[in-house]
């Protein structure tokens, strides 16, 4: 079975005259897809076949997204709560669950065989374990969301005690913030005897940590989930570490590209590779192959160009010397899509999957390639690269591939994010959104869908105010450059002095997003390849704007469709773990001017093969089940014929327009 699994992935790899392996959606696609599993599973990570999305030239329109709901309608002596209150506007709440509070950085849910598991990754700190009323730091939770509308918390597993975590310090600098699951029958085998040991198990990956700081007490852990209520360690992976981060598994050739850098305290490892270079978060790319969780075998680090060991200023690409850490890449077909610089100097790179993983078998390759490659073999593998908007001021977090059509042509984007770090939309920052970059070409990437008067000059944007304009924007520069596919790449609007209300003058800006406490922009995007909303939505979380949709079945005229902002958790807290009462578990974020507010903080996303939306907050209210409703739900079916749940309004006022169709 092995040889012939092994025999018919190589088979479909090569026989691709380009570097993709596609599946077309069609243009009706029922928005659950409970029955899709089989088919869901062939999608990156888990399996080589991409969707094929079908773009279109449709002139559908905008809508003003309604205002969110308010704890106080109007602010007063008697009613001084600033915060959003739950708002739907195409969606709705499907399930729910406390975390028991824990601040959570990653959703991702499995179809784990008859069953779907949440596998949510948590930030640094402790909470109270509902199962056994233990203290613990936080880790990884695990729950049944079979029944989505009754999820079932099965187990916490903690952070290991070689991180060092305590209960307090940085969010941001301990937990377990990152995992990828794959299921043993997925991964590829060398013998039978491998495959007979893998048989009907499923394997998670974890980051554990991601401190800067030496000797280096981080590294990568996987564990055996087979019985999701009771996990085992299996390995632990490139022990010594520091800043591990956003990492990506293969399922279907058992390859894992690991974000981390190789501390002091790695040296005695055969895979630590010093010396590697990164301004900003210190991370690179470390590449194993895992198709055997408990033997990794180490292929080689590698990062963007001036980042090797050897290099020597200047950096001759990217924004700074040496260029900005790597958060996370993606791979599909045979590309990699890696961002770089997290939420400033931000740089998306386009790599030759198959060049990356074998540059250093070629001949001629250097005896050190592996570890400390030459600036030839950085370049070799690399096909495109480019910067953002407003350049300095805009990072790259997650690079999310779409491979399309458009009128029987081809037609490839990237969805781009920054990420938003500062609370309350810090004065001198620019507004951090969402960007599509066209990269049919690879080697020219064209930014397209640009709103020149928005302030990150992007159609997928949410503005702070709450009735959808922007408060307290002045003009700003990044630093120069002329990669990022436009015209004017410094330009940007960025927040001035006065935004909230408190900023002086006092009571001159209304009460609006950036007065929750906590960060009000764009985080992430889902990285699952899931139909149908694959290359029809762009699907966002958007920290105290919550969760954000966007149709761009007209890539060229993104528009906003849906969001869902859930209510902060005042009471849900308590002595017994998240479901008992208690002081609540919506943890207080700092603003501005030194004010607490306990709001919502919508931190990643993604969704699964039926359809579903799952959202985690970062100041522990919890995790949120949600499914599209309305025009929203029509969009992601492929359908322009659903206006009865629309309460947006229509900008355009033209409802005769052409609305086009899927082809």
């Amino acid at each position: 079975m092995f040889l012939e699994k092994n025999r018919l992935f190589r088979k479909a790899l090569g026989s691709l005259p380009s570097y993709l392996t596609i599946t077309t959606i069609s243009a009706c696609g029922a928005v659950f897809l409970f029955g899709a599993y089989a088919s869901a599973q062939s999608y990156p990570p888990y399996g080589p076949n991409i969707p094929l999305a079908h773009f279109d030239h449709g002139k559908r329109p905008h809508l003003t997204p309604p205002p969110p709901k308010l704890m106080c309608p109007t602010l007063s002596a008697a009613c001084q709560d600033v915060r959003t209150a739950q708002s739907e506007w195409n969606t709705e709440l499907v399930g729910y669950d406390t975390l028991d509070g824990r601040s959570t950085y990653q959703p991702l849910v499995v179809h784990q065989g008859n069953r779907y598991i949440a596998y949510m990754a948590h930030h640094a700190g402790c909470a109270i374990n509902r199962l056994n009323s233990q203290n613990e730091v936080n880790g990884t939770s695990l729950l049944d969301v079979t029944d989505p509308r009754h999820p079932v918390y099965l187990t916490h597993i903690p952070n290991s005690p070689s991180d060092g975590a305590t209960c307090t310090g940085s969010l941001d600098a301990a937990g377990n913030q990152m995992v990828h699951v794959c299921g043993g029958d997925s991964l590829p085998s060398n013998s039978r005897a491998e495959e007979s040991r893998k048989r009907g198990h499923y394997y998670m990956l974890r980051t554990n940590g991601n401190a800067s700081g030496q000797p280096g007490t981080e590294s990568h852990e996987i564990w055996d989930v087979t019985n999701p209520k009771s996990p085992t360690l299996l390995r632990t992976i490139d022990s010594g570490a520091t800043n591990t981060h956003k990492d990506w598994w293969e399922c279907y050739t058992g390859v894992a590209y690991l974000v981390a850098n190789d501390g002091q305290a790695s040296a005695g490892s055969p895979d630590s590779a010093p010396g590697w270079q990164q301004s900003g978060s210190t991370q690179h790319i470390k590449i194993y192959n895992l198709h055997d969780p408990a033997n990794p075998e180490y292929i080689r680090d590698f990062g963007f160009v001036g980042q090797e060991p050897t290099a020597t200023p200047p950096a001759i690409e990217g924004l700074v010397t040496p260029p900005t850490g790597i958060h996370g890449p993606i791979s599909a077909g045979d590309r990699i899509y890696a961002a770089y610089g997290v939420g400033a100097n931000g740089a998306i790179q386009i790599l030759d999957r198959s060049k990356v993983l074998n540059g250093c078998k070629t001949p001629g390759a250097s005896a050190n390639c592996a570890k400390s490659p030459t600036q030839r073999e950085m370049l070799a593998p690399q096909l495109g690269w480019f910067t953002l908007p407003g350049t300095s001021l805009q990072g790259g977090h997650t690079a999310f591939p779409i491979f399309g059509e458009e009128n029987g042509k081809r037609r490839n984007l990237i969805l781009v994010t920054s990420e938003e770090g500062g609370n309350e939309c810090t004065a001198g920052s620019a507004p951090h959104a969402a960007w599509l970059y066209d990269v049919t070409d690879e080697a020219n990437p064209k930014y397209i869908a640009e709103d020149p008067n928005d302030p990150a000059r992007t159609k997928m944007d949410v503005p702070n105010g709450f009735d959808n304009k922007w408060v307290g924007i002045i003009p700003g520069n990044g630093v120069p450059d002329n990669h990022c596919g436009t015209t004017n790449c410094s330009q940007a609007g960025i927040y001035g002095a006065s935004v909230t209300p408190q900023d002086a003058p006092v009571g001159k800006n209304p009460n609006n997003f950036c007065n929750q406490g906590a960060r009000f922009g764009i985080h992430s995007s889902p990285e699952l390849f899931y139909p149908p909303y694959y290359g029809r939505l762009a699907i966002a979380a958007w920290f105290t704007g919550g969760l954000r949709v966007f149709d761009i079945r007209n890539p060229d005229d993104p528009r906003a469709i849906a969001y869902f902002i859930p209510a902060p958790n005042d009471t849900g807290c308590g002595p017994k773990g998240g479901p008992s009462p208690g002081p609540g578990c919506t943890m207080a974020n700092t603003g501005r001017d030194g004010h607490t507010v306990n709001a919502i903080h919508t931190n990643n996303v993604e969704v699964d093969d039926r359809g579903l939306i799952y959202i985690a907050d970062r100041a522990g209210t919890g995790m949120h089940i949600i499914k599209l409703t309305g025009e929203a739900a029509a969009a992601g079916a492929g359908n322009d014929n659903d206006h009865d749940n629309d309460h947006g309004h229509d900008n355009d006022h033209d409802h005769d327009n052409d609305h086009g169709h899927d082809h």
